[in-house]
């Protein structure tokens, strides 16, 4: 009798073991957000005000930019309606993705590993460079940054902005002002002006139209990038159909030149933004 026991649980392991191998448990959707675009024909999307990339019309409520202007292309070139459903800010920007709120955020973003834990992202497209910014006059970090990382200096941050990241990453020692995620981005620039904060780092083209507005309050410090970051578009973890459209529109961008067109109606980021290296190697004349 205890002999038959034994071998009723060992035939009962192994047909557990053999339906757990022959049907797998079920996987979840990954791919839902993709699923529901190509249901309803449209990308809901979440974006960041942060003139003159992205610009919002006070009395109409309209959008307009460069920023903008990609993702309508984008749009056009995949034959899916934009909606442009809800203003997200730096810090809390990836959250709507839990809510399902929209769909991706429609504007360029610095792929980082810190926010590669809550979004993922799609090759890079373009490249952008943030620098250092001091008061007017005050030439102390001229082609020497690390002299910010100091304690008794003052870094104005931008609470969930790139500009945080580079300031405990770059500068930990400097003592952090940091201004709200509802605040304009160019604060950062005018706690510098006004001497509130030593320094800051921002991306050039917001700075140059910050500077324009308030000539001689600060300058863009001598030498090279604080860093040069990737340019992409964020979506939610697991779309992979979702990133693989997105990755084949925005490469066609780059291939058809749309990158360098658009740019060349804006001057100011036209010298800026950086290019992304082409994939091919053009043959030498006569070679085959």
């Amino acid at each position: 009798m205890q002999g038959r026991f034994w071998l009723l649980l060992v035939g009962l392991g192994v047909l557990t073991l053999t339906l757990a191998m022959g049907f797998p448990a079920f996987a979840k959707d990954d791919d839902a957000v993709y699923n529901r675009i190509m249901k309803d024909n449209k990308i809901r999307c979440g974006y960041y005000i942060w003139p003159p990339f992205i610009e919002k019309d006070a009395n109409s409520g309209e959008l307009s930019g460069i920023g903008y202007d990609m993702m309508e292309h984008i749009g056009q070139q995949l034959s899916l309606d934009i909606e442009w459903v809800s203003e997200v800010s730096f810090d809390s920007m990836f959250e709507g993705y839990q809510t399902g709120r929209y769909d991706m955020v429609c504007a360029p973003i610095s792929a980082t590993p810190a926010r590669a834990r809550a979004s993922d992202f799609t090759n890079p497209y373009l490249y952008g460079a943030y620098y250092m910014y001091a008061r007017e006059g005050d030439a102390r970090f001229d082609n020497n940054l690390q002299k910010a990382n100091d304690a008794t200096l003052r870094y104005a941050s931008l609470d969930g902005d790139m500009n945080e990241i580079l300031g405990k990453e770059e500068f930990p020692l400097a003592q952090k002002i940091s201004v709200g995620q509802n605040s304009a981005s160019t604060d950062v620039l005018m706690m510098v002006a006004t001497g509130k904060a030593d320094v800051t780092t921002f991306e050039p083209v917001g700075a140059l139209g910050f500077m324009r507005a308030n000539p001689g309050k600060i300058h863009q410090v001598l030498g090279n990038p604080v860093r040069v970051m990737p340019l992409t578009y964020s979506f939610p973890i697991g779309e992979e159909k979702l990133k693989a459209m997105l990755n084949i529109t925005t490469q066609t961008m780059l291939e058809t030149g749309y990158f360098d067109r658009v740019l060349a109606k804006h001057p100011d980021y036209n010298a800026t933004l950086l290019r992304v290296r082409p994939h091919y190697v053009s043959m030498p004349e006569g070679k085959k």
